[in-house]
């Protein structure tokens, strides 16, 4: 049996979810910055400026390579699509030709 592939339901079952759930990642990133960059409001601490530093560095570095990453998969998998889309279509040519 040959590999069977539906470019579609790739795109937009794959692909689309994947591109929004980075966006999804984006609104939990600012609920997070909102929460952590209003400790002030709660708490005194001559640490406080550090820990919010940290989760700064830490955290939105971490989100923003995991939504980069999502990205650079979403791409890939749409490069896979065209390329096996290209494939199938110059097999389908040369065995069309091959059975006339």
């Amino acid at each position: 049996m040959g590999l069977s592939i539906n470019y579609d339901a790739v795109r937009s079952e794959i692909i689309a979810k994947l591109l929004s759930q980075g966006e999804d990642m984006e609104d939990i990133l600012n609920k997070l910055d909102a929460s952590v960059d209003s400790l002030p409001s709660v708490m005194e601490a001559k640490t406080l400026d550090a820990y919010i530093n940290e989760y700064h560095v830490i955290v939105q570095r971490m989100y923003q390579k995991l939504n980069e990453n999502l990205g650079i998969f979403a791409q890939q998998l749409e490069d896979a699509c065209k390329d096996f889309e290209e494939l199938d279509s110059e097999l389908n040519n040369v065995l069309d030709v091959s059975n006339v």
